[in-house]
């Protein structure tokens, strides 16, 4: 049985608890056992959000400061800071196992959350009531027949009459829901938060591996944490609207009176896995070949015993209900379409699909941390910088930095200003605000980039390389991308320009979209896995093309 030691956690900078929502002053008194990261005593207390990389110390999102009882550096360690700041104490915490009672410091600021994004811009906002209406098989339905917390009431004062749909995006870096009215499509509130599975790690693959390894259901039950904040957040807001208003009604879930307000439904749309961890199932099978799901179909749950909750169909392993919704909602299904039309959709992966009008084809590849960004950089800013200093020079397009700057990085200000300088202790002078970019953080770029770009090249071969009408760029990083950024780097090819869009927050749109449809008759869903049955998915690990590709597009420029 290892040793159990004594960590004291200095609380000067108030930083908040992000399970209590308070803040801390003073020093916070932990114990930890001496064969046990420090990461997993911080994150137990709610202290730290966890690591992008799922503990591999890869990202650097971690780093604590040892102010007595320093461990010896790993060589990971040493790889990942500065002489200087070891010697200050400076430590990654998912790798630091201190051996003895230690007081540590963990920094405030520098780290920036990718912004939550909500808005949509899809080519049409018409919306068809009439749309789409088969009925939900019974071998739809999911197993799992109750999906809340508690049986907590949300439905403590009256509401007037209207009939909304909660559209859920169930993303793996942000979570955002929406009240819509189901006639009018109009957003009556909205509500996000920061995903709190972050604290297993940013990308999908740590996630599973923490779900196998024990947290399944922690897992879950983060995801129906939030959740259920939503929903308690939009009936507060429905009794809200609702005070002093005469002949008010009650709140009602799905139901039938003529005399209540109802939230008919839930719809949720996420990526594979995020629905499988929200769904509870062993997602042991989506992390090793040949990656099966346990369910595509569409599922029809209850949250709270109460509130029908219907969870977007997946296309396969890596093509998930987020791009499914996005599809329906830009009305690529049914293949209706006569030009070529691309789908993109960037993160911690990378989805893809294309229709020429007659056939669908679509594709997934890892991109890691690099889009959604590490630490004090969001992915866009990266992308944008990238290219910055393509222009300048300081970058070549093999990705190296040029001197003195390999060492140091490139000081970058608060507006994103380049602050050049000879060293790190010339730049450290321009103020506290200063970030910096790094020769590991273009390499994790240019990774990224280039298995993007091959699966949009492979994906384009496959369909016999159409002249593209439309590119559609969904999510937070579409719409904050530099496009000719993009193209200067070489992550969008020169033949898609004049013809990229940003769509914003596809998945969430879709998500409101097949709820409404599924409110008002439950009469969709065989249609659509017919649709979905008909499209091709292609995994570009047996594409024998995809190294070649990968390799050619490492380099960082336009083509």
């Amino acid at each position: 049985m290892s040793e159990q030691i004594k960590i004291s956690v200095v609380m000067d900078d108030e930083k908040p608890n992000a399970l209590k929502n308070e803040k801390r002053t003073g020093l916070l008194i932990l114990t930890q056992e001496t064969d046990m990261t420090l990461m997993s005593v911080l994150v137990r207390n709610r202290l730290m959000e966890g690591s992008f990389c799922g503990g591999r110390g890869d990202c650097g999102r971690c780093v604590i400061q040892f102010l007595e009882g320093a461990p010896l550096p790993t060589g990971l360690e040493r790889a990942r800071l500065t002489p200087e700041e070891l010697r200050q104490g400076y430590r990654l915490a998912c790798v630091a196992k201190p051996r003895r009672d230690c007081k540590v410091r963990i920094p405030s600021g520098g780290s920036v959350d990718t912004p939550i994004v909500t808005e949509m811009n899809l080519p049409s906002e018409n919306i068809d009531l009439n749309s789409q209406k088969n009925n939900l098989s019974n071998n739809q339905r999911s197993p799992v027949a109750e999906l809340g917390l508690d049986q907590e009431s949300v439905m403590e004062k009256p509401i007037n009459d209207g009939r909304y749909i909660i559209a859920v995006d169930l993303g793996t870096t942000t979570i955002a829901m929406q009240l819509r009215d189901v006639t009018t499509g109009e957003i009556a509130d909205t509500y996000c938060e920061q995903n709190p599975q972050r604290s297993y790690g940013a990308d999908v693959l740590s996630r599973i591996e923490a779900s196998c390894n024990g947290s399944r259901e922690e897992l879950q039950k983060l995801a129906c944490e939030v959740l259920a904040r939503g929903l308690r957040h939009f009936t507060a807001y429905l009794r809200k609207q609702s005070e002093g208003e005469a002949g008010s009604r009650n709140i009602q879930f799905s139901g039938n009176g003529e005399e209540s307000a109802q939230i008919l439904c839930m719809c949720i749309a996420g990526n594979t896995t995020m629905e499988h961890l929200l769904l509870g199932y062993d997602v042991e099978s989506l992390g090793k070949a040949p990656f099966v799901p346990v369910e595509t179909g569409l599922q029809k749950i209850l949250f709270y015993g109460e509130l029908p909750a219907y969870i977007a169909p997946c296309i396969s392993a890596f093509v998930g209900g987020d791009i499914v919704a996005g599809l329906y909602a830009l009305r690529m299904l049914p293949l209706a379409s006569a030009d070529a039309v691309l789908l993109i959709d960037l993160g911690t992966n990378g989805e893809m699909a294309m229709t020429d009008g007659r056939r669908m084809i679509v594709t997934a590849t890892a991109a890691g941390p690099a889009f959604e960004g590490r630490g004090d950089l969001i992915g866009t800013d990266r992308i944008a910088l990238t290219a910055e200093l393509l222009r300048r020079g300081i970058l070549d397009e093999t990705g190296l930095m040029a001197d003195p700057y390999f060492e140091t990085g490139v000081a970058v200000g608060a507006a994103g200003k380049i602050e050049l300088a000879e060293d790190r202790r010339k730049t450290a002078d321009i103020g506290e605000d200063m970030r910096y970019f790094k020769q590991e953080d273009i390499r994790a770029l240019q990774m990224a980039k280039a298995a993007v770009r091959a699966g949009v090249e492979i994906l384009w071969e496959e369909m016999g390389r159409p002249e593209l009408g439309q590119v559609y760029l969904a999510g937070g990083f579409g719409c904050y991308l530099d496009v000719e950024a993009a193209f200067a780097i070489g992550l969008l090819p020169s033949y898609m320009r004049g013809r990229v869009q940003a769509v914003g927050n596809t998945s969430l749109a879709g998500a409101y979209k097949l709820g409404r449809d599924l409110s008002l008759e439950e009469t969709v869903g065989e249609s659509l896995e017919k649709k979905l049955s008909e499209i091709e998915s292609i995994n570009l690990a047996k594409k024998e093309k995809f190294g070649e590709l990968y390799l050619k597009y490492m380099n960082l420029e336009e083509n």
